[in-house]
C-alpha cells in the first residue's frame, strides 16, 4: 500500500468527478431519452450473449453452471485466493496492513451492497421475464438447479462486489493485481447476462452508480484511512501472538517472512493434491511429483519420527515443532482437506466423474502425459538396465490399475486398513489411493462419509492414513536415499502403466451400491467420430499438459534442492 492511499487526505478532484458521473448515470436511467437508448443497449447485448446458447450441449452445461451458487462460492474463493497473495507477498508490517486493508474492502461492499437493497431495488424483472424470443437453459439443461431468471434485477449486487473489490484492490494493491480482478469481473459478470437473469445496466448503471457513490466517499476521504487504523491494532495484535511460534516452526523470521508468503502457493499445490486424491485412477504422489514438492513433502512427513515423540512425551514441544516444517505442511495440508471438502461437497467430482468422464478424464490425461515427459526428461541415461527397470514398473501399473473392485466389510479395522493402503498408494506417484479404495470396495463408502460427515468412519479412515503416512514415508525415504534412480525409474514407469485407466476413452462398467455409482471395470477404446465430446477432451487434454508445463517452469525457477531423508 502506497504512503499516497494510506495518508487520509482529502483527494476533491476524483471525489466531485465520481459523484458527478455517478449521478449522471442516475439521471439517465430515470430521464426518458436516457431510458430508450439504455434498453436499446440492453436489448442488443442480451440477444448477443443468450443467442450464443445455440452453440452446442457442452456451451450451455458450462454457462447453467455458472449460473449456480457453488459457482458463486467458487468464484468468491478464486478473489480470497488472490487477494491472499497480495498479503502474504509483502513483510510483516505490510500483512498487517494489508488484512487491515481486507476487513476494509469487505466491510465497505457490505455496506454498498446492503444500501442498494434497502434504498435502490427497482424491482425490475430480468431479461429472460421481460424479452421473446429467448433461449431459456432451464427447458434445455437438466440434473441441478441453477438461475438463469430475476424478478428484481436491479441494481446487481453481484456487480456491486465486483466493482468495489476491484477497484479497491488497484487501489491498494496497484496496478497488476487491479488488471488481474478487472479481467477476472469482467468474466464473472457474463454468466447470469448470457442466461437472462440480468442485463447490461443492472452492472452498467445500478451496480456502477453504486460503487461510484460509495468508492468515492471511502478513498477520496480521509475516511479509507481512519478504519485502517482502527482495525490495524487489532490485526497486529493476532498477529503478534503467532508470530513467536511461526519463527519458531519456521526456522527463524527470515526463513518464517519467506515461507509465509510461499504459504498461498503450498495451499494451492496442496488443493491440486486433493483434487487428485479425489479421483479414481489418478495420484496425489503424481501431483506432487508434477508440482516439483514430491522429496520435500516425504521428508516432512518422515520428520514425526521417534526423536519428535520423546520431545512430545518430555514436553520439549520447541524442540519438537523445530524438527517438523510445519511451514511447508500446514498450508499443504489446509489444501489438500479443502480440495476433498470442495469437490465432495460443493463440485461433486465422483458424480462429474461418472455424468461427464471424458472432459475429467482429458484433464487429468493431460496432466500425467506431460509429467511422464518432464520426469523422462530428467533421466541422465537410458541403457538396458535402465530400460528393464522402467518397464518393471509399467507392468506394476498396468496390474495394479487392472484389478478388480471386491466387496469388503464395513468394520472398524478394515476402514483402518483401508486408510493404511490407501493413504500409502498415494505417496507413490501413479497409483491412486482412490483406485486402492474401489478396489477394496470401499470408495463410495468413504467418500459417502466425507461428504455427510461421519466422524466415527473419518476417524477411523484418517487414523489408518496417518499410520501409513509414517511407516510408507519412511520406506520411499528409504528407497530414495539408497536406490534414487531405479526408484525414480519405476516409479516413472508406474506413470506410464496408470495411462491405461486413464484415457479418457473408455468403455466403463458401473455397479450401483447403496445408491452409489462404483467403476468396476474399464477397456480403452478409440473415438469413433470427432464430435463435440472429443473436442472438449482434447482441449481439457491439452489445456492439462500446458497447464503442468508452466509450473514446471516456474518451480524449476525457484525451487530449492531437498535431500530426501534430511530432518532439521
Amino acid at each position: 500500500m502506497n504512503k499516497e492511499n494510506s495518508s487520509g487526505l482529502w483527494r476533491p478532484v476524483p471525489l466531485v468527478i465520481c459523484n458527478i458521473l455517478a449521478i449522471l448515470l442516475i439521471i439517465s436511467w430515470y430521464g426518458e431519452a436516457g431510458r430508450v437508448l439504455w434498453e436499446q443497449a440492453d436489448a442488443w447485448v442480451f440477444y448477443k450473449l443468450n443467442g450464443s446458447l445455440s452453440g452446442g450441449h457442452y456451451w450451455q452445461l458450462f454457462w447453467a453452471a455458472a449460473n449456480t451458487k457453488r459457482f458463486d462460492i467458487t468464484s468468491a474463493l478464486v478473489i480470497l485466493f488472490i487477494y491472499m497473495f497480495y498479503i502474504f507477498s509483502g513483510k510483516r508490517e505490510q500483512i498487517v496492513n494489508r488484512t487491515a486493508v481486507g476487513v476494509l474492502i469487505l466491510f465497505s461492499t457490505v455496506l454498498a451492497i446492503q444500501f442498494s437493497k434497502n434504498f435502490l431495488d427497482y424491482g425490475r424483472p430480468g431479461p429472460s421475464s421481460s424479452l421473446q424470443p429467448v433461449i431459456l437453459l432451464t427447458e434445455i439443461i437438466g440434473g441441478f438447479e441453477f438461475k438463469d431468471h430475476s424478478g428484481s434485477s436491479f441494481p446487481g449486487d453481484h456487480g456491486i462486489a465486483l466493482i468495489m473489490f476491484t477497484s479497491m484492490l488497484w487501489f491498494f494493491a496497484g496496478r497488476t493485481y487491479g488488471l488481474a480482478m478487472l479481467v477476472l469481473s469482467a468474466f464473472l459478470m457474463l454468466p447470469p447476462m448470457v442466461v437472462g437473469a440480468h442485463w447490461l445496466t443492472d452492472n452498467l448503471v445500478g451496480s456502477a452508480y453504486v460503487s461510484l457513490v460509495a468508492l468515492s466517499w471511502i478513498l477520496a476521504t480521509p475516511l479509507h484511512a481512519r478504519l485502517i487504523r482502527m482495525v490495524t491494532p487489532l490485526v497486529s495484535k493476532s498477529f503478534a501472538l503467532n508470530e513467536k511460534l511461526l519463527a519458531l516452526i519456521g526456522g527463524g523470521p527470515a526463513n518464517t517472512g519467506m515461507e509465509l508468503a510461499n504459504s498461498p502457493l503450498y495451499a494451492l499445490k496442496g488443493f491440486c493434491m486433493g483434487s487428485a486424491d479425489i479421483i479414481p485412477g489418478v495420484s496425489g504422489g503424481t501431483m506432487a511429483l508434477i508440482l516439483g514438492i514430491y522429496e520435500r513433502l516425504l521428508s516432512a512427513i518422515r520428520s514425526f519420527d521417534r526423536a519428535w515423540l520423546q520431545s512430545i512425551f518430555r514436553f520439549r514441544i520447541s524442540e519438537a515443532l523445530a524438527r517438523n516444517d510445519l511451514l511447508f505442511l500446514i498450508p499443504l495440508g489446509f489444501g489438500i482437506v479443502f480440495a476433498i471438502i470442495f469437490f465432495t461437497r460443493i463440485i461433486p467430482l465422483p458424480t462429474l466423474i461418472i455424468t461427464h468422464p471424458e472432459i475429467i478424464y482429458g484433464l487429468f490425461f493431460g496432466l500425467v502425459l506431460a509429467s511422464i515427459v518432464i520426469l523422462m526428461g530428467e533421466v541422465e541415461k537410458y541403457g538396458a538396465r535402465e530400460l528393464i527397470i522402467t518397464i518393471a514398473g509399467v507392468v506394476l501399473g498396468f496390474t495394479i490399475v487392472n484389478l478388480v473392485p471386491v466387496e469388503t466389510p464395513n468394520a472398524a479395522w478394515f476402514i483402518f486398513l483401508c486408510g493404511f493402503i490407501a493413504i500409502s498408494a498415494m505417496l507413490l506417484p501413479g497409483i491412486s489411493g482412490s483406485f486402492i479404495l474401489l478396489i477394496l470396495g470401499k470408495y463410495a463408502y468413504v467418500i459417502n462419509a466425507l461428504g455427510t460427515f461421519d466422524l466415527v468412519v473419518i476417524a477411523t479412515f484418517g487414523l489408518g492414513a496417518l499410520s501409513g503416512l509414517v511407516v510408507f514415508s519412511r520406506t520411499i525415504v528409504w528407497l530414495l536415499k539408497r536406490y534414487h534412480q531405479p526408484t525414480l525409474l519405476v516409479i516413472k514407469g508406474i506413470l506410464i502403466g496408470s495411462l491405461w485407466i486413464i484415457w479418457p476413452f473408455q468403455e466403463r462398467v458401473y455397479e450401483t451400491v447403496r445408491d452409489q455409482e462404483r467403476l468396476v471395470g474399464a477397456s480403452p477404446i478409440w473415438p469413433d467420430a470427432f464430435n463435440s465430446t472429443v473436442a472438449a477432451s482434447a482441449s481439457f487434454m491439452i489445456a492439462g499438459f500446458i497447464l503442468v508445463m508452466i509450473i514446471h517452469r516456474l518451480s524449476s525457477r525457484k525451487s530449492t534442492p531437498v535431500v530426501a531423508g534430511a530432518t532439521k
